[in-house]
C-alpha cells in the first residue's frame, strides 16, 4: 500500500474491508455503525439546540408581552422561525441518512479529481471536483488526493457522505 493510499484511508477513516464492500456497491457493517453514531450525535445536539431555542423564545415572548416591547416579541418570533428551520433541516438530514442505512448501498464517482481551494474571509473551503460534482471536504481529506489524477470515490446516495476512495489507472 502506498503512503498516499494509507493517508487517504486515515483521512476518510476506512479500511480495506470497507473499500471491498464499497466496490461491491454496499456499505460495510463498520461504515453503517459509524454513520449511525454520527446520526445519533447530530440528533442529540439538535435536541439540545431545540430546547435552548424554545426556552429563549419563551423568555423573549414573555418579556416582550410583559413590557409591551415589540422588539423582544419580534426577537422571540424570530427564534421560533429559526427553530422551525433547524427542525426541518435536521429532519431532512436524518431522513436522508436513514434512507442510506436502509438501502445499504453506495454510489461511485470515477474520474479525474480536481482539487479546488477557495479562499474566503472566514476561512478556506476545500473542494474536490469530479465529473462535475463539487465535494466539500476537510483539509486533511483534500491533501490526501493528488490534483488531476483519476480516482474512484464512494459515497452514500442520499446524504452524499464520503466513505472511501481509491486511485485508479
Amino acid at each position: 500500500m502506498t503512503e498516499a493510499a494509507s493517508g487517504l484511508m486515515a483521512a476518510l477513516q476506512f479500511t480495506g474491508s470497507d473499500l471491498a464492500a464499497n466496490r461491491q456497491g454496499r456499505l460495510s457493517p463498520a461504515q453503517a455503525a459509524r454513520i449511525q453514531r454520527t446520526r445519533r450525535r447530530q440528533l442529540f445536539l439538535a435536541v439540545i439546540l431545540f430546547i435552548f431555542f424554545v426556552i429563549g423564545a419563551t423568555i423573549l415572548l414573555f418579556a416582550g408581552q410583559r413590557e409591551g416591547n415589540p422588539i423582544l416579541t419580534g426577537a422571540g418570533g424570530a427564534l421560533i422561525a429559526m427553530n422551525a428551520l433547524l427542525v426541518g433541516l435536521v429532519g431532512r438530514g436524518s431522513m436522508r441518512v436513514g434512507s442510506d442505512l436502509r438501502a445499504g448501498s453506495v454510489e461511485a464517482l470515477a474520474g479525474e479529481v480536481e482539487r479546488v481551494l477557495r479562499r474566503g474571509r472566514q476561512g478556506d473551503s476545500y473542494l474536490l471536483r469530479i465529473n462535475g460534482d463539487d465535494l466539500r471536504v476537510t483539509k486533511e481529506i483534500f491533501l490526501g488526493f493528488r490534483h488531476e489524477c483519476p480516482y474512484r470515490i464512494y459515497r452514500t446516495k442520499g446524504s452524499r457522505m464520503l466513505l472511501s476512495a481509491e486511485a485508479i489507472g
